[in-house]
């Protein structure tokens, strides 16, 4: 398995210079991700990988995929594991049934297509152990692509056929017991492990398709040591954000764009909830999935093909608050009647989290005036800013750098009271130098929390204004009280 991963390391690119037409075995001398030389047996086994299957042998391979799925010894295996030999005697039973023979390199071609297919990600299992690796876009069985960070970049992977590639998105939907087809042509959905894929039918895909969207969390452990290992922020800055959590009395809006590890935030913070609270999630993709003994959660459900059946995000954020919930998390905030109901549900005393897109912290406010303005068509610009005063006690936002394609905490602010005609906001921590050394800048030395923070041991007058990820306290008296695990 181990030469299997370091003969397709060698199809990664490490810049998309090249047009999807380059020849594959350019694409594989001309890059590389792996700093290991690959040896010849080993570049030889990825050429042979990589051919394309005779149509004899694809129709082989859908067969004998089709044999073992029908074999209820093979695919109720809790191993999880297929052994070579009962793949080999499948193929070999198809090529009976039909008569027909192949020479024994196109046969163990067929071997290694159906051990990749039937195991874990097949033949993208290598981008997905890449550390590297943030995203997978898949445009057709012949166009893989990667991102690390924001950088997209061609790859040599890829599928016998068509028709393999189609099979392989059915087997994932399956695993998530979801299915693509016409009347359902987009499937959002997670992994247990965080992993969340965006398939997309190719009845709506113009030329190409099914499209296939992979998104990898590189912070594999929730947990605020992981935050600062990550340099997604300093020191203090997490211990800060853990705090407001803590304190039982904030509620939090994580904005980003896509793809800057809000929800990861989320669930790293989130392991500060107290063990005694009670804790409802609403979600459209069920993700976040706090390992908490009083956590529980709400999914969305869409329409059928009749139009009938949906149960969306503020019908069950409403529901919550018949569960007496003292934290009401909402994954993602889309539509602006969930946005309606969770900042109605802020407002009654039920703290929340929730995310939302936006290009900074400030504009998080104008986005929430705008959705709640579709919400409440009748309502005055002044109420609608007085309910997000009352609800929102901090946003956090994030963002991924161009050039390290590092997620960082940008900026934070704390929001106050409304008054005359404006929410006042008073910025708190902002993010003013990028690349390999950050640096952040503390804007104020006082906070809407100073007890808590200080119940905390974070006492931010003693600190000097500009901080990274190896400031100490002006006076190195006081140590910041490290979180409950």
């Amino acid at each position: 398995m181990t030469k299997e991963k370091e003969s397709f390391a060698s199809l990664f690119s490490t810049r998309a210079t090249q047009s999807r037409f380059v020849e594959p075995k350019e694409s594989i001398t001309s890059t590389k991700v792996n700093t290991t030389s690959a040896s010849p047996t080993t570049t030889q086994t990825a050429t042979q990988a990589r051919s394309h299957l005779s149509p004899l042998a694809g129709t082989i391979l859908r067969e004998a995929r089709r044999e073992l799925g029908a074999d209820t010894s093979v695919m109720s295996n809790t191993t999880g594991i297929i052994a070579e030999g009962s793949i080999a005697s499948a193929v070999d039973k198809v090529l009976r049934r039909r008569g027909e023979e192949l020479d024994d390199i196109e046969r163990a071609n067929i071997i290694i297509h159906l051990q990749r297919d039937l195991m874990g990600w097949g033949v993208l299992q290598p981008l997905i152990d890449n550390r590297e690796v943030t995203d997978i876009h898949v445009y057709d069985f012949q166009t893989v692509v990667l991102q690390r960070g924001k950088i997209s970049e061609i790859t040599g992977i890829q599928w016998p056929n068509h028709q393999a590639y189609t099979a392989f998105i059915d087997r994932l939907l399956m695993r998530l017991g979801k299915s693509l087809s016409t009347q359902q042509h987009t499937v959002d959905a997670s992994f247990p492990n965080g992993i969340r894929i965006c398939a997309i039918h190719e009845s709506v895909c113009g030329a190409r398709g099914p499209l296939l969207c992979i998104r990898v969390p590189r912070i594999s452990e929730v947990s605020l040591e992981n935050l600062i290992t990550f340099q997604v922020a300093p020191p203090l800055i997490v211990h800060y954000m853990a705090s407001l959590i803590r304190s039982g009395e904030a509620t939090i809006m994580i904005a980003g764009e896509t793809g800057t590890g809000k929800t990861t935030l989320l669930k790293c913070i989130g392991t500060q909830f107290g063990p005694d609270e009670s804790i409802v999630a609403v979600e459209d993709t069920p993700e976040v999935n706090f390992q908490h003994p009083f956590f529980r959660s709400l999914v969305s459900r869409p329409p059928n093909t009749e139009g009938q059946g949906e149960v969306t995000l503020q019908e069950h954020i409403k529901t919550t608050l018949r569960m007496t919930p003292t934290r009401v998390i909402l994954g993602e905030m889309r539509t602006p009647f969930a946005a309606e109901a969770f900042l109605e549900s802020a407002q009654t005393g039920h703290v929340g989290l929730t995310t939302l897109h936006a290009r900074n912290a400030r504009e998080t406010l104008v986005r929430l005036e705008s959705l709640l303005g579709r919400a409440q068509k009748s309502v005055a610009i002044d109420i609608i800013r007085q309910q997000i005063a009352l609800a929102v006690d901090a946003v956090i936002w994030m963002f991924r750098e161009k050039g390290t394609g590092k997620v960082r905490v940008g900026e934070i602010v704390e929001v106050g009271h409304f008054v005359e005609g404006v929410i006042q906001v008073r910025p708190m921590f902002k993010l003013i130098q990028t690349g390999d050394k950050p640096i952040w800048r503390i804007d104020s030395w006082t906070s809407n929390f100073d007890k808590q923070l200080a119940k905390d041991g974070i006492f931010l007058g003693d600190w000097p204004n500009e901080i990274t990820f190896s400031t100490q306290t002006k006076e190195g008296a006081r140590n910041v009280k490290q979180p409950a695990a």
